[in-house]
């Protein structure tokens, strides 16, 4: 995982031919002469129109705002903290004292509007770490608003499963409740790299399911680990949130699926009546060993 200082560009690779990108001119180009215009807020679509299932996939506007209102309340501060945390130990573990100064790259996969990676980079921050940060999701309106907030950061508009990265290009990627290849995952990390992976618990948001199912039914998890990586740890974080208004019940509600299942009267009776929430997540750290 030892890192060499690099400047801030991040590792863009060209989503048609695999080459690596360069700025020049607001514009990245590869060599064979790709080229993806850099957008007013910072970002880069390197999403083809043949790696899209729909028109706007991912999460739409309306979604990507209900986020953004909900996590800006820090209702899930404790699992960046959590992440933050485990990502220090994990690191400094392997900081030698030649190596103080040295610039660690760590990636989004599934970055959504950007709050988690933002987070994380000034909690680590604060211990010292110089931090190379860029981030990747499939919702253009995710990144957009990611980019627009938190400007040192490099963002891209792609798939997890076609991760626009060098390979062997990052120190640590993380995973909020985002689709992934494990593969992809692998070659793009560094050997020794970290692998942070967050996904629902059992009980995560088991009261919201109530109001949506006749049968709420707990959540599965695959703790499995994949090839080419090593388990580190895992751990569960569970905590109550309280939802002390209709628009943050409204926002929780809109940043899940069951928005778009939930029928008129129930929602009804969850704006009202919802008023405390379980949040549960499984974390797993694990370490890329491809070599």
């Amino acid at each position: 995982m030892h890192s060499n200082n690099h400047n801030h560009s991040p590792f863009w690779l060209c989503p048609s031919c695999h080459n690596p990108l360069l700025l020049q001119d607001k514009v990245w180009r590869c060599d064979k002469q790709h080229s993806f215009d850099c957008a007013k807020e910072g970002y880069v679509n390197l999403l083809l129109a043949q790696q899209k299932s729909s028109k706007d996939p991912g999460d739409n506007k309306e979604m990507v705002a209900a986020r953004r209102a909900f996590l800006a309340q820090d209702h899930y501060l404790p699992l960046a903290s959590k992440i933050a945390e485990l990502l220090f130990v994990a690191l400094k573990s392997d900081k030698t004292a030649a190596e103080k100064q040295a610039v660690y790259s760590i990636y989004d996969a599934g970055c959504g509007e950007g709050y988690y990676l933002a987070t994380i980079r000034s909690m680590l921050a604060e211990k010292g770490f110089t931090l190379n940060a860029s981030g990747s999701d499939i919702s253009k309106s995710a990144i957009q608003k990611a980019a627009k907030k938190y400007k040192d950061i490099q963002y891209a508009v792609a798939s997890s499963f076609n991760l626009p990265l060098t390979d062997d290009s990052q120190d640590a990627l993380i995973q909020v409740f985002a689709p992934s290849d494990s593969s992809q995952v692998s070659r793009v990390l560094k050997s020794g790299g970290l692998w942070l992976k967050v996904t629902p618990a059992s009980q995560h948001l088991f009261e919201l399911k109530q109001y949506v199912y006749e049968h709420a039914v707990s959540h599965d998890v695959d703790t499995s680990i994949p090839a080419h990586f090593n388990l580190v740890s895992q751990h569960r974080l569970a905590f109550t949130l309280r939802l002390d208004s209709d628009s943050e019940r409204e926002s929780l509600l809109m940043m899940t699926p069951f928005y778009w299942t939930i029928s008129a009267d129930k929602k009804r009776e969850l704006l009202q009546d919802l008023k405390t929430v379980s949040a549960d997540f499984d974390i797993t750290l694990m370490i890329n060993n491809k070599d």
